[in-house]
């Protein structure tokens, strides 16, 4: 498993489930061979797209960053104990002939942001809490990242994941609203709530410009599992 500055993703994953105070134990585990929406059955997918890392060439040595690293998650759970199945998608150098796919590194609040990610989605799936989109935390870019991004060089590209977050989300990424919600729903911000938990993109304000695929007629950007979308 991935360490960063000797703390492993297990370790900030554990506190974080402490934090949520969930109290079965639940496991992360690497699997480079892990597929877009291919979950075994009783399992649940979470794909955290747009997060920011930082990569090396190992042959080379040229360093680049790229706000469009995905990380796949596939997860379960079954009386007392849970798993998550990870895996994050790599990019390969631009200045290399024969270019390996290289891992990416994390800072540490990236990697506690999606790890809160995570523990969010695992509330929602398999303990029944509600969850909003504010609930997940986004990712501002506040490092330069220079030129468009090089899908050619992308793994996640290459399989047809990056473009897939444009326009689909994995099965059961929402749950339609319980009838003890609907009855709560009134006034706009309800309306933002069932959004939020039913359309694939729902419209949020923001100073980027995109468009909702359900709902044509919105102007405002749309968003989905907690990243922008953008045209």
């Amino acid at each position: 498993m991935c360490t960063l500055r000797g703390v492993s993703w297990e370790h900030i994953f554990a506190v974080k489930i402490e934090e949520m105070h969930i109290t079965d134990s639940w496991k992360l585990l690497e699997d480079d061979a892990l597929q877009v929406q291919a979950c075994r059955p009783g399992w649940k997918e979470f794909v955290q797209r747009r997060a920011l890392g930082r990569f090396q060439c190992s042959q080379c040595f040229h360093e680049w960053s790229s706000a469009k690293v995905h990380i796949l998650f596939h997860m379960c759970q079954c009386q007392g104990w849970g798993t998550v199945l990870m895996r994050i998608f790599r990019q390969k150098c631009r200045h290399c002939p024969n270019p390996r796919l290289e891992d990416p590194d994390f800072s540490l609040e990236t990697l506690e942001m999606i790890l809160h990610n995570l523990v969010i989605k695992i509330l929602q799936y398999f303990y029944n809490k509600p969850v909003q989109p504010s609930d997940l935390l986004e990712f501002v870019v506040d490092t330069p990242v220079t030129g468009p991004h090089d899908s050619a060089h992308c793994e996640a590209c290459q399989l047809g994941i990056c473009n897939r977050s444009q326009w689909a989300l994995a099965p059961d990424a929402w749950k339609p609203l319980m009838d003890e919600d609907k009855a709560t729903m009134h006034s706009t911000e309800s309306w933002l709530g069932w959004a939020a938990g039913n359309c694939k993109y729902w419209a949020a304000g923001s100073g980027q410009k995109g468009r909702c695929r359900l709902l044509p007629s919105a102007t405002s950007p749309c968003r989905a599992l907690g990243t922008w979308w953008v045209s």
